[in-house]
């Protein structure tokens, strides 16, 4: 009796306690950051809200509209949009953003505004402190006070157009908050209300993601360390630069840009106060969306133009490829607009969050960008007296105040300062990561940073000018406004005119800011500006093209201001340089094969001398490894194509040349940047018994090129075995260790990205993409390269081409997520832009979907004929319905009549 007792207490405690586990784990967070599984997964939430594919047509009234908006999406879910008027068409274009990218606007705005802790938690907390410090929120409030301003004194004519975009996004997110992306039911929060503050933000996060800079200060460290003979040998090298404006001359092979002297009275407190900060920006800066990236082949572009002389068609060819990160969904949202009013039809990458076309071109002009590396931020350290004073330019002066509330996911509110001097915000005292040696005398040291983009910012009037321009003169007057971030714009027309402009609100200093400097002396004072026309520019030139890849905007002509103390290593330039010049007939196909091209620069640079080391090895020394290596480098053009074998070896040769060389020296100091690899080359090429040949670390022998070379071709062979598991060299093909690879934009959503893929190229290739590989034999997949490719014909529009890395829409399920990265941009395919001036042209079977938002005013005529029309039919069906019912009844008392009479027939003859 009481094992049966026991048996039935054990059946019924069962299912009790598996429900109490499996509550717990429906209702109880996996972090503080990702919500309970059940809202997640449970009917009615998370997996069982989200949008599915857009409907095929959806008809939408709007009492606020002007006018019918039509639009159209195409195979790729690309919008096409026809408006009577602007305003009209940014309505349209804030739900479509909406529609498609919500999430990815939330998020970059919560980067800027400082509130990724009240959905992450915690974790966040150190990173809002830090963006809300940079002042990036700050000035976007400023920004947006300056164009209602104009906008009251009739300066600018677009603030409407801008609030109109905000009713846009907010009018979808009204009407669809119950189908929200599965990211926001995973971090469990929703969208709110979109506003003009929120298009300043993204002004600034692109600001941030292009200019934000600590070369100054990994450049001092680095002057103190090596000193400044040494430090102007590996960072001032002009070596291969091809100057986007060729009207300024050329470098020959040995100049060098001039630089300052200060880092030299950095004392070692100061060096020891940067180091430490810098440690800790690292660390924040891991988590941070738009992390500065020092490498300039990354965080880097390539636009060319070419005039009608070296084309088929006679008319120009513009290009465009922007090198930002790869991103699920992508940075740039694919656009169309025809807005009757204006007559005016624009096609372009669009930024989610504001209504422009921020690269692109209208009926008469095509413009796009690259990254100029203006110097537009300089660092100051200071002494500290207190927590209210510091000494500036020899006086004692009080820190101004900027108070924040940071709301925290799961806990209260943290209440937050930010101290700014006279230059700007203080940066290395809230942290707090890392707890500071006690033994550095470096408690009173503060350091601050100028940067350009604290400041009112002028862009959006500037991408709003590019949009309208009908002409050269046009798009000049709107450059004017193009502050921050400074870009080379590549410009061409259908008149046939071609121009390069490296545009941008660019500070004239005292001294060249090269270095941090010392704000308690009174160090690296603004000035003011240059002026717009002082810039180096070039339009028309006689070689019939024009070329920028983030290489010197300037030759040594152009003296009156440095304008740069950091760009590429020219290896793009230079090759893009080469493939226009040789030939002058050039067509839309040519100029797919330059952006797909992965002939690396550097590998033809720098093998040779490989080559030439293997040929005079002592044949004792030749393995059969050795053998095979060389047999294969000899065949090779320098293609890295993810199919051969040779770019693999070439690729970690390279990685342990240039770390033999240079590791010794600057990893004495932990240099966090190294020299230009085109640096390694003119080394090679020009000094075989070089100093940084030498091997710091013993002290028995001097080593010179060729024992660099060997000993690096001994360890990438060692590698190669080791991570390929072969000494077959014919098998250590490329794509196995050069991998591609697209993340969610929210860290910790990794499973929501795509990838890893095998692909081409290299960092230094026109088609890029940067992989690291470490002596431990760790390799990281490329994460970074063309954000958006764009072919724009001058002589035929409709003839354009572009692509993106990822899809037109955010939404995970959607078949547009990531089609575009699966169909085109991994097999280097492009889709053609359908540039169709009116809806009834656009052909019916390129249209996948289509809305037609409606004005009241229009529909109110429409439903009252709609009403007549159905009233009308209801009253002639309940006519119908009343003759049935009548003549149904008629039927049954028949047939109740004739069942009576059976019955009585029956009955009679029974």
């Amino acid at each position: 009796m009481k094992n049966l007792k026991r048996t039935t207490i054990r059946n019924f405690l069962a299912p009790v306690f598996l429900s109490i586990v499996i509550m717990s784990i429906l209702t109880i967070p996996l972090t503080n950051a990702i919500a309970p599984l059940g809202e997640i997964l449970l009917p009615g939430n998370g997996l069982w809200r989200v949008p599915g594919e857009i409907q095929e047509k959806e008809f939408i009234c709007e009492a606020t509209l002007n006018n019918t908006i039509t639009i159209y999406r195409d195979e790729w879910g690309i919008p096409h949009v026809y408006a009577s008027t602007e305003k009209d068409a940014s309505f349209a274009f804030g739900y479509l953003h909406a529609q498609d990218r919500m999430f990815q606007m939330d998020l970059m705005r919560r980067l800027v505004r400082g509130t990724l802790s009240e959905i992450i938690g915690e974790d966040a907390l150190e990173l809002d402190k830090f963006n809300l410090a940079t002042g990036k929120l700050f000035w976007a409030q400023k920004t947006v006070e300056n164009m209602i301003e104009k906008a009251d004194n009739g300066e600018i004519n677009y603030l409407e157009s801008l609030i109109r975009y905000c009713d846009g996004v907010n009018y979808f997110i009204k009407t669809h908050l119950d189908e929200l992306p599965i990211e926001y039911a995973i971090l469990g929060f929703k969208p709110t209300r979109w506003t003009l503050l929120d298009i300043a933000c993204l002004v600034k996060y692109m600001a941030e993601m292009l200019t934000w800079s600590y070369t100054d200060l990994y450049e001092t460290i680095a002057c103190y360390n090596l000193g400044s003979s040494n430090f102007l040998e590996l960072f001032r090298s002009t070596y291969g630069q091809i100057p986007v404006c060729p009207n300024y001359g050329s470098f020959n092979l040995s100049f060098h840009l001039p630089f300052e002297q200060g880092a030299q009275i950095a004392t070692k407190s100061i060096i020891d106060t940067i180091t430490y900060f810098l440690s800790d920006v690292k660390k924040v800066e891991s988590q941070n969306l738009i992390a500065s990236v020092k490498n300039q082949e990354v965080i880097g572009s390539n636009n060319w133009v070419v005039d009608g002389s070296k084309t088929r068609s006679g008319r120009p060819i513009l290009c465009n490829d922007m090198h930002l990160a790869w991103t699920l969904p992508g940075i740039w949202y694919e656009g169309h607009v025809v807005i009757t009013s204006k007559s005016l039809n624009l096609y372009g990458f669009t930024l989610p969050g504001a209504p422009m076309v921020i690269v692109g071109h209208n009926e008469r002009i095509a413009w796009g960008f690259t990254n100029t590396a203006y110097d537009v931020m300089d660092w100051y350290y200071y002494e500290k007296i207190d927590e209210d004073q510091y000494v500036y330019n020899n006086s004692i002066e009080q820190f101004k105040i900027r108070p924040y509330s940071i709301a925290v996911k799961n806990e209260e509110p943290v209440a937050f300062e930010v101290k700014e001097t006279v230059h700007g915000p203080v940066l290395n005292e809230f942290l707090g990561i890392q707890e500071i040696p006690t033994n550095l005398n470096n408690a009173n040291i503060i350091l601050a940073t100028k940067w350009i983009a604290h400041d009112v910012s002028t862009l959006i009037q500037a991408i709003y000018g590019f949009n309208h321009a009908k002409n050269r003169d046009d798009f000049n007057q709107a450059s004017k406004y193009f502050d921050c971030p400074a870009q080379n714009i590549v410009y061409a027309d259908i008149n046939g005119n071609i121009a390069m402009r490296p545009t941008g609100k660019i500070p004239i200093r005292d001294g060249n800011g090269t270095f941090i400097y010392n704000g308690s002396a009174g160090e690296g004072e603004w000035m003011g500006f240059i002026d717009f026309e002082d810039l180096p520019q070039t339009e028309n030139p006689a070689q019939g093209y024009l070329v920028s890849a983030n290489q010197i905007v300037a030759g040594p002509e152009y003296s009156r201001y440095l304008l740069q103390n950091d760009y590429s290593t020219g290896y793009r330039s230079r090759r893009i340089n080469e493939l226009i010049n040789a030939t002058d007939d050039i067509t839309l196909e040519k100029m797919k094969e330059i952006q797909l091209d992965v002939k690396s620069t550097p590998a033809r640079a720098l093998i040779p001398f490989l080559i030439d080391l293997i040929e005079n090895i002592p044949s004792s020394h030749q393995t059969d490894v050795i053998l095979d290596i060389y047999s294969l480098l000899i065949q090779w053009n320098y293609d890295m194509d993810k199919d051969l074998s040779q770019p693999s070896i070439y690729r970690v040769w390279r990685e342990f040349y240039y770390s033999y060389t240079f590791d010794d020296e600057f990893d004495a100091f932990n240099s966090e940047i190294k020299p230009r690899l085109d640096v390694l080359e003119r080394l090679t090429r020009e000094n075989d018994s070089s100093i940084w040949f030498d091997d710091s670390t013993t002290s028995d022998r001097k080593e010179n090129r060729s024992d660099i070379i060997y000993k690096a071709l001994n360890a990438s062979i060692n590698f190669l075995i080791k991570y390929y598991g072969t000494k077959d060299v014919a098998a250590w093909k490329y794509g196995l260790l050069h991998r591609l690879e697209f993340l969610h934009i929210a860290p910790g959503l990794d499973a929501l990205g795509k990838g890893p893929f095998e692909g081409d190229g290299e960092q230094y290739t026109v088609n890029p993409s940067y992989i690291s590989i470490n002596s431990l034999g760790l390799v990281s997949t490329a994460r970074f390269g063309a954000s958006e490719r764009m072919i724009v014909d001058l002589n035929d529009l409709e003839n354009s081409i572009s692509v993106i890395p990822s899809g037109q829409r955010g939404i995970v399920s959607s078949r547009h997520y990531s089609d575009q990265l699966i169909d085109l941009f991994l097999h280097g395919n492009y889709h053609r832009q359908y540039f169709y001036t009116q809806p009834d042209a656009f052909p019916s079977n390129l249209i996948e979907s289509g809305i037609i938002f409606m004005a009241t005013s229009e529909t109110s005529g429409i439903l009252f004929v709609q009403s007549f029309i159905i009233c009308s039919f209801c009253g002639i069906c309940v006519a119908i319905f009343g003759w049935k019912i009548k003549k149904n009844r008629s039927l049954i008392r028949f047939k109740k009549k004739f069942e009576k009479k059976s019955d009585c027939v029956e009955k009679q003859n029974s």
